[in-house]
């Protein structure tokens, strides 16, 4: 039984949709950021700052997509009041997960870091986001900015939670302070 010419067209239309596809997810794909998940932490800067590695030497910096927490003393200029307790709770975020990180790359920043979501395994099947913990914490705020985070409405939740149980940042003497 021959095809019809009827059925040709639509199965080129079909092909030639699929390639179009492809094409445009090529050229969207951000090749400067690596997609690979699984890093191991290195070093933690402060309350939103992780440097991670790979076994093969590559390292990269990673700001925390969508928060904000406060600064560690740098130079002359002061810690902002929990910046030490936002720095030791993502510390221990780190050492909870044995160091083992998954990076979800979202762009990369002015300073050459990858902004980017950062979870680890949690029990059973549950990833736990670092974001979110933070912000519960009331150890960061969610930041307002160009890029949007794939969780940003969760970590708009999340610090809801912190707001109304004035945790941290939003208990009324630290507001003050920071």
């Amino acid at each position: 039984m021959k095809p019809s010419w009827k059925t040709t067209i639509i199965l080129t239309a079909i092909a030639g949709a699929m390639i179009t596809a492809i094409l445009i997810f090529q050229r969207t794909n951000q090749p400067s950021i690596a997609l690979t998940e699984e890093w191991i932490a290195t070093q933690v800067a402060d309350g939103d700052s992780i440097t991670v590695g790979q076994t093969d030497g590559s390292q990269m910096s990673v700001e925390l997509c969508g928060i904000d927490a406060p600064e560690v003393k740098q130079g002359e200029v002061p810690a902002q009041a929990l910046s030490n307790e936002a720095k030791d709770k993502l510390l221990n975020l780190v050492a909870a997960a044995d160091n083992q990180l998954m990076i979800v790359p979202v762009e990369k920043d002015n300073d050459g870091r990858t902004v980017a979501e950062v979870m680890a395994h949690g029990r059973g099947e549950a990833e736990i986001s670092f974001q979110e913990e933070l912000l519960k914490n009331g150890l960061a705020r969610t930041r307002n900015s160009s890029v949007e985070c794939p969780n940003q409405l969760a970590f708009e939740q999340a610090q809801d939670i912190a707001k109304a149980s004035k945790l941290g940042i939003w208990n009324q003497s630290n507001l003050e302070r920071h």
